[in-house]
């Protein structure tokens, strides 16, 4: 080999060396990209004129407020668009937007929120997984659990859920307002709730706001209102949680929390053990205001 071709040869092995590097770094560049963009979830528009007729067919219904509405793909999947639709809308106008909404026959799952507005100035929330046709799944009667919501819960900002270990969930959405009393009548209707939203008779509910979850068993709600009662006016507790709400403790011991004066502290262990309810036998966890 001649030293013209040697060098021909040397030259070729280092420019095929030197393409395979920067493919190799093209390709981990493209993977730590793609990973990025899945760890942060990133959306990329994709519209769609077809969604946005629709979106425009439920904005157009009497009784709608607002209608938020997106269509985008998620790395990897970038060739299956997902679509979402945030409605507010008048009680007046409910039973027609889910109507439409079971009838449509969009390509694309929808992820469905709806804020209901009530005569009673009361706020319902519930949202369904987004599903490609069909009726949207909220996994309660909505209507009906509006409706409830109305009658007991009067102005406030509720959350409607059925969380995926099957319990039934009324949550109060207005941060800051620390104020037990005005969750016990909500509390006092769980088994009106629990009928309305059209679960399992024998399903878990749970009432919870900024100072206050309560997990009433079937059949409890009269007991259980009637125990915050004589708590928050008899003893001045301020906060109090049910410890079957929120999971797993952290030393897998259940226990019911409550935050009250500590001159009052014996009595109000006293009013949990004598109420007759499921947490009266559970251990008791008392905090100073």
């Amino acid at each position: 080999m001649t030293t013209s071709t040697a060098r021909g040869v040397s030259r070729l092995r280092i420019l095929g060396i030197s393409v395979l590097v920067f493919a190799a770094a093209g390709l981990g560049a493209g993977f730590l990209l793609m990973f990025g963009w899945m760890a942060d979830e990133t959306r990329f528009d994709r519209p769609s004129a077809e969604f946005d007729r629709f979106a425009a067919e439920v904005a157009a219904i009497p009784g709608v407020d607002a209608v938020d509405a997106d269509r985008w793909v998620e790395a990897p999947a970038f060739w299956s668009p997902l679509s979402s639709l945030r409605v507010t809308v008048d009680r007046t106008g409910l039973p027609a937007v889910l109507d439409l909404a079971c009838s449509s026959d969009h390509p694309d799952p929808i992820d469905w929120g709806l804020t209901v507005r009530t005569p009673a100035g009361t706020e319902v929330s519930v949202f369904a997984e987004p599903a490609a046709s069909g009726c949207p799944d909220f996994r309660v009667d909505v209507v009906p659990t509006v409706d409830a919501l109305d009658r007991f819960a009067p102005g406030r900002s509720i959350q409607a859920a059925v969380w995926e270990n099957g319990r039934l969930s009324f949550s109060d959405l207005l941060d800051g307002r620390r104020d037990i009393s005005t969750m016990i009548p909500l509390v006092a209707a769980a088994d009106d709730l629990r009928r309305a939203a059209g679960v399992d008779a024998d399903s878990e509910i749970e009432i919870s706001g900024p100072s206050v979850t309560a997990v009433p068993a079937p059949g409890e709600s009269a007991a259980y209102a009637a125990l915050l009662r004589t708590l928050v006016d008899e003893h001045g507790v301020t906060d109090f949680w049910d410890g079957a709400g929120g999971g797993t403790p952290t030393d897998g011991v259940v226990k019911t929390q409550i935050i009250c004066d500590p001159a009052s502290a014996d009595a109000v262990e006293a009013a949990v053990r004598a109420s007759g309810l499921r947490l009266a036998d559970e251990p008791v966890v008392l905090r100073e205001n």
